[in-house]
């Protein structure tokens, strides 16, 4: 756990307890101190259940993750606390195959080559609009009702619940886009680089599902069936060329966008990304002509990096999902994704008077599949595929309850157009969101940078080995 003062201070910053401008002097913190405070933090927002934990094992030395949850072999991975700071500076410079071959080859040795620990310990993101880097990934593909209906992510509601005779339909990909291109000018506007993730109404491969169709899809599938997106049961009906579209394109064209998302977002290397969506109630069940029945609840909540179940990470085969864990018990990304996810709470709350979905709502996947934030209602931590694969900070977003009765007379208005997209001008309301969010971070960036200079060396408890294997490098090399 961090210090009393420290875990203060970030969780006050973050809840906007005390102003970013705080500047009473900040307690020094020695490195070791540091990481070892943040590992042990973040191991219990990373598992979820206790076989992801007990892959990890944390002692005076360092960081130590194995294989199995069993331990019987050695340490796939051995991280001390005097390599963390190299450690995170490869994460920068290098993909993950190759720091997974560098931590294999080190073994229980040190990093060859390290003479000083004391490389940029703990960096943090820009604090600055000029020169900050932000993905933005607009969720969904569709751009008409049509494939929108395909996806399953479409409102339609029978006037009679509104007062009027005229029936109101939209659908999140608009949504979502249109959300994304206001919030990319207004972050333009300020000096900031911007990417999306896709075009409006294609993948990240350049493709929508129907041309998709047109390749050689099949190699697609056999792909899928080796990455073990499915079984063989599933994978033969899938060749077969009886599956229905839906089940087409969630199980193999859906996986495969990610997959390009994942890769178009690394390549770029933000400082932040934001994945939009827009909310729905929970369990809302479709009638007559596809009709959803408007509901009184309109909560928000966000997904950040985190819940790791055990056997995703346990066995030989999970060697991916065990580096991610790694990164993400060493470096910022899972922090300042908290931070973030919980500013995006805050401003939707106070500028949209949207609350969070609160912690007693009885969802499944709650209670299942993530850990609730310690900072915030409404901010959950989830193993889905884009806050375990993106590097840097994310936020999941899924902003307001499309199908609540206030939302839907508003969402129902094609009253805004960008970039040739009909669309709600509500999307203008919720990019301000986004914005006023990501300003408070880089405030927070800001602040925090001053425990961040208060960081120095001190003893790491291998001192004598250290020095030992230093000399024994030496001779080597004479």
């Amino acid at each position: 756990m961090k210090s009393p003062i420290v875990s203060f201070f970030v969780v006050a910053l973050a809840l906007g307890i005390i102003d970013p401008g705080y500047s009473q002097e900040i307690e020094p913190i020695p490195i070791k101190k540091f990481y070892k405070d943040r590992v042990t933090r973040n191991l219990k927002l990373l598992c979820k259940e206790a076989e992801c934990m007990d892959n990890i094992v944390i002692n005076d030395r360092g960081l130590y993750m194995y294989p199995t949850s069993q331990r019987v072999d050695k340490p796939e991975f051995i991280l001390y606390w005097r390599e963390m700071s190299h450690f995170n500076e490869l994460l920068k410079e290098k993909s993950n195959e190759e720091i997974i071959e560098i931590l294999k080859r080190k073994g229980q040795r040190y990093f060859h080559g390290i003479k000083s620990t004391h490389v940029d310990p703990a960096k943090y993101p820009i604090s600055e609009f000029g020169g900050l880097k932000v993905a933005i990934d607009p969720g969904h593909v569709a751009s008409n009702m049509g494939e929108a209906i395909l996806e399953r992510r479409y409102v339609r509601v029978e006037g009679k619940h509104l007062n009027q005779k005229k029936d109101i339909e939209f659908f999140e990909a608009n949504l979502a886009y249109s959300t994304s291109l206001r919030l990319k000018e207004m972050l333009e506007d300020k000096g900031a680089q911007v990417m999306l993730t896709h075009k409006y109404g294609k993948s990240a491969m350049g493709i929508n599902y129907y041309e998709w169709l047109e390749t050689d899809y099949k190699k697609d599938i056999i792909e899928g069936y080796k990455s073990e997106w499915y079984n063989r049961e599933k994978f033969n009906h899938l060749m077969s060329g009886d599956a229905p579209d839906f089940v087409m394109f969630y199980d193999v064209f859906r996986n495969k966008d990610f997959v390009a998302r994942a890769k178009a977002i690394n390549k770029f290397r933000p400082h932040l990304t934001v994945v939009i969506h827009y909310n729905a109630s929970e369990g809302g069940q479709r009638y007559g002509d596809k009709y959803l029945p408007p509901v009184t609840e309109n909560y928000s909540m966000v997904f950040v990096p985190g819940s790791f179940l055990g056997f995703e990470v346990d066995g030989a085969d999970e060697i991916d999902q065990r580096f991610e864990l790694l990164r993400l018990l060493v470096s910022y990304d899972l922090e300042e994704s908290n931070v973030f996810a919980s500013n995006v709470i805050k401003e939707l709350d106070q500028q949209l008077k949207v609350d969070a979905l609160p912690p007693d709502n009885g969802f499944e996947f709650a209670e299942k599949y993530a850990i609730k934030s310690d900072l915030a209602d409404g901010v959950y931590h989830r193993n889905f595929y884009l806050t375990r694969v993106v590097k840097g900070p994310i936020a999941y977003t899924e902003a307001l309850y499309q199908d609540n009765f206030d939302e839907i007379k508003l969402l129902g208005k094609k009253d805004y157009t960008i970039e040739g997209i009909r669309t709600s001008s509500r999307v203008k309301d919720v990019a301000q969101v986004y914005f006023s969010a990501i300003e408070n971070w880089l405030d927070y960036n800001k602040a925090y940078t001053k425990k961040l200079d208060a960081l120095f060396e001190d003893k790491f408890g291998d001192e004598e080995i250290y020095e030992a294997e230093l000399k024994e490098n030496a001779s080597e090399n004479d």
